[in-house]
């Protein structure tokens, strides 16, 4: 894909921000009776629904808060689908969602509800957005040829131990040879603590 098509398509997202806004306002059913919270994540690839508890055999989560040599604190908050049950390991088919943030707030939470960007674009495309977060988000699948051309993402709710949020990017797949267009929409998924459950935890 020619550089001009990745910028394209990238101004394409960029034009969705609006969706993120529409999980960070409240609505007026948040006054009614509560209602049993229900795990729910909806995948997209190429406009192509993946039904993911179908597709991925193992699903795991990590977040992780840590305070830093100079007194900031570094987050990460890793969504890991693997093809494969079993440990979760480098080699074997996946595909991870990886939020990280070196400027966290200290409220004990291991990640925080802002906005994510992250990818090679994003320093040319919107050099601005990246003055107004220190989330950063990266897309990853197996082998070491792909990349993120350009990604955000948000985290609408943290509470006792749920997380959700949306995620949408472009990455390049190299088995494919093509870019290809990603959504993640996720809620109330336990966040896990152990660093099993990923091998990119050390990463970012």
């Amino acid at each position: 894909m020619r550089h001009e098509e990745i910028y394209n398509n990238v101004r394409v997202v960029l034009g969705t921000f609006l969706l993120f806004g529409m999980f960070m306002i409240p609505s007026c059913e948040d006054e009614k009776a509560e209602e049993p919270l229900v795990e729910n994540i909806q995948m997209f690839v190429n406009g192509t629904e993946i039904v993911a508890r179908e597709y991925y055999e193992s699903i795991t989560t990590y977040g992780a808060s840590e305070v830093q040599d100079d007194g900031s604190i570094k987050k990460i908050f890793v969504l890991h689908f693997q093809r494969e049950d079993g440990r979760v390991t480098p080699e074997k088919e996946h595909y991870a969602l990886i939020m990280y943030d070196n400027n966290g707030a200290d409220n004990g939470q291991p990640i925080d509800e802002k906005l994510y960007l992250g990818g090679t674009e994003v320093d040319s495309l919107r050099p601005d957005l990246l003055l107004t977060t220190s989330g950063r988000i990266t897309l990853e699948i197996v082998g070491l040829s792909d990349f993120t051309a350009f990604a955000q993402a948000s985290i609408s709710k943290y509470d006792d131990g749920l997380v959700s949020g949306v995620a949408d990017g472009y990455f390049f797949n190299p088995y494919r040879d093509e870019m290809q267009h990603g959504i993640i929409i996720f809620d109330n998924l336990e966040l896990g603590s152990d660093p099993d459950a990923t091998f990119y935890q050390g990463v970012y």
